[in-house]
């Protein structure tokens, strides 16, 4: 799939979840991962710049070997989580210094790794 993770503060789940939404945006379908941000009330829009910061691989050339491969699939990878905790989680990542590794969901709402 070409995903570099040694760089990117995002787990594989959620990377792999927004790749999936920017390709089905880029191609202009409403997929199962546009549905799934939809009933969570994720917006791309809003999601994209952190995750950007987060993540190389979903810009610049990658985002671009994202439009040219098949859709990718992939789960709400925010278990309980709605798009506005979800854009805080994601934030408060960013903002936090120890970037040696992605943390997971429920430990970045906890303070921990």
């Amino acid at each position: 799939m070409g995903i570099t993770t040694a760089s990117s503060r995002l787990t594989r789940a959620e990377e792999a979840f927004l790749r999936a939404l920017l390709w089905e945006e880029s191609h202009l379908q409403a997929g199962p991962a546009t549905r799934s941000a939809s009933e969570h009330g994720l917006s791309l829009l809003r999601c994209l710049e952190v995750a950007n910061r987060l993540s190389p691989n979903l810009h610049g050339e990658a985002l671009a070997r994202i439009h040219e491969e098949a859709c990718p699939t992939a789960d709400w990878p925010w278990p309980g989580l709605m798009g506005p905790e979800v854009l805080r989680l994601l934030w408060s990542r960013l903002g936090s210094n120890n970037g040696d590794s992605a943390p997971t969901a429920g430990a970045s709402l906890r303070g921990g790794k």
